[in-house]
């Protein structure tokens, strides 16, 4: 429909535009927002990673720089002639001198160390450990110039530590048994473990260590198959190791960011990942609940214009509709929707119009009908004295004939006659008293046309049928003028009714000269025009006066017989 067109889908489009700006906007600034978060993001996890890295290194470098100061302090070269001294007391308490200053060197530390010093050459051995029993082919199957993640027996205990060896002089590093004093220093992995737990608490992150075998260091509270995966790709190098980065990167269909800081000191690398979606999740609520407001609001915007469409579109263009039918001459349209607004009380308005407007239309129609029945009446008032003049002749000359029973028939056929065409206080009449009359004019007619018969064949339940006065005469008189009276043969007059498929039919046929087709098509368009002073009016009235007793489906036909004649066929719905 144009007007669902131009009103229904413009609010439609209205809003759609004024959404699709709104929601353009807000994604740019979200994405925008989304990436100024993930760089500051990148940037401060990268600067964590790197103080956490830093802080371990720092730590493990003070170790180192312990481990080199022993192996340069003369207390502790003591321990190469230690065996020197006479007593057992010197030598137990120069054992113990040495041991508590490696105790107070652990002391000072933040890290639980454990300082261990052997002299090859005599085989004494002190370390910070009581419980540690140390010989030459232990340290030599042991021995790490760098730091070295092993595990080690500590009080009968498996653990696993990261330990180094210091050789004075250095240059018997390759030959330990020649070397003065070989110092060792070791630290469990549980206080990087401490240090992992302790960071991870002030963040989102979960830091752990791996090396570049694989070995690595996880936090109490990590997960071991993230951490798998992101081993994977260091070992498969799609990770940079070169310096301090990170990079996002899909794991489990999620996305990660991953801070790598080298720790140069132990050769390791301080790992952090942390789940995007963990971060940008605050923000992906919002972008839900703003799509979702959005939708909501696109519903309910698509339901208000689907009620404005209902409840006054629609009622529009019923109302169009129905005053274009009432335009285009039907009459008898109306609506009879009834909505309970404003529109109920104007479509009852248009239906009493309308029914104002047919019941004028109707009344000018009935003048009109009526000023043609006068006019017909006029008519034959003209040609009655004529049709009476003719009777009265032929009655005068049966007298002269001495012809009394002519005489006496054709008088009551013609009272007969009379007496129905000059009651006009009724415009109806049955069937059975139509036929009566035709009954009566085909007697008359008979005197003067002695070559002429009829039939009157029509069923007994159509004789009390409800017919417009005077309705088959005209018809009757002529298929008698113009079709019997000038055919030289036997002419028959046949008038046939019939009641079939809801329909009741009357035919008035004659076998005389008939017509031709032109003349057949001239007479089937005459009827259907409003007739003249100059033309006649008979078969018009007819048939305007069935359409007006019996409604637009009534009609009035013409046929040229086969035989000779013609056929006029009447015919109006069983009501």
């Amino acid at each position: 429909m144009r007007l669902r067109e131009n009103t229904f889908a413009k609010i439609i489009t209205l809003i759609v535009l004024l959404l699709i700006p709104i929601i353009l906007l807000y994604t740019l600034s979200t994405q925008t927002s989304m990436n100024v978060i993930r760089d500051e993001m990148q940037s401060l996890k990268q600067k964590d990673i790197t103080y956490l890295a830093n802080e371990i290194d720092r730590s493990v470098t003070t170790l180192s720089s312990l481990g080199f100061l022993l192996s340069e302090d003369i207390h502790i070269q003591q321990l190469q002639t230690i065996h020197l001294l006479e007593s057992a007391y010197e030598r137990n308490s120069e054992r113990l001198r040495i041991m508590e200053r490696l105790r107070l060197l652990n002391v000072s530390q933040r890290w639980d160390t454990q300082y261990s010093i052997l002299s090859p050459e005599n085989g004494q051995f002190v370390s910070t450990n009581t419980y540690l029993q140390y010989d030459l082919e232990s340290v030599k199957k042991l021995l790490a110039p760098t730091w070295q993640y092993e595990e080690m027996i500590t009080q009968n205990l498996k653990q696993m530590r990261f330990v180094r060896h210091i050789v004075k002089p250095a240059s018997k590093i390759s030959n330990v048994d020649q070397a003065g004093i070989i110092v060792e220093i070791s630290f469990p992995d549980e206080h990087i473990i401490k240090d992992l737990d302790a960071f991870k608490q002030t963040g989102k992150g979960d830091p752990f260590l791996m090396s570049k075998d694989g070995d690595s260091i996880l936090n109490r509270s990590s997960d071991p198959e993230i951490i798998a995966s992101i081993g994977e790709l260091l070992r498969k190098e799609e990770l940079s190791l070169a310096a301090a980065s990170n990079e996002i990167v899909k794991m489990g269909g999620g996305e990660y960011l991953v801070t790598i800081a080298p720790i140069r000191t132990l050769s390791w690398y301080l790992v952090d990942y942390m789940p995007l979606q963990d971060v940008m999740k605050p923000i992906v609520k919002t972008q839900i609940l703003f799509y979702g407001s959005v939708i909501l609001l696109l519903a309910m915007s698509l339901l208000a214009a689907y009620l404005l469409y209902r409840n006054v579109q629609r009622p529009i263009g019923l109302l169009i509709r129905n005053v274009k039918r009432l335009q285009d001459g039907n009459y008898a349209t109306r609506i009879n929707v009834n909505p309970k607004n404003e529109f109920g009380y104007l479509f009852q308005r248009f239906n009493d119009m309308a029914a104002e407007t047919e019941r004028l239309i109707g009344k000018v129609y009935v003048e009109e009908l009526r000023r043609r029945e006068a006019n017909v009446k006029q008519l034959q008032s003209q040609i009655n004295p004529h049709f009476l003049y003719n009777c009265f002749a032929l009655i005068r000359s049966l007298s002269r004939l001495d012809k009394k029973e002519s005489v006496m028939k054709l008088s009551m056929h013609l009272s007969k006659y009379y007496r129905y065409t000059t009651r006009v206080e009724k415009l109806t009449a049955t069937l059975r008293e139509e036929l009566q009359l035709l009954e009566s004019y085909l007697e008359i007619q008979r005197f003067h046309i002695q070559h002429m018969s009829y039939l009157i064949d029509v069923p007994e339940t159509m004789l009390d049928l409800e017919v417009p006065r005077l309705l088959l005469q005209p018809v009757v008189e002529n298929a008698v003028l113009h079709g019997i009276e000038r055919y030289d043969g036997d002419g028959l007059i046949a008038i046939l009714g019939k009641t079939e498929g809801g329909w009741h039919e009357i035919c008035v046929e004659d076998n005389g000269i008939g017509m031709t087709e032109e003349e057949l098509r001239k007479l089937e368009n005459k009827i259907l025009e409003t007739p003249d002073d100059s033309t006649g009016c008979a078969l018009w009235n007819i048939r305007q006066r069935l359409l007006f007793q019996f409604g637009d489906s009534a009609t009035l036909t013409f046929r040229l017989r086969p035989e000779g004649g013609v056929a006029v066929h009447l015919r109006w719905p069983v009501q």
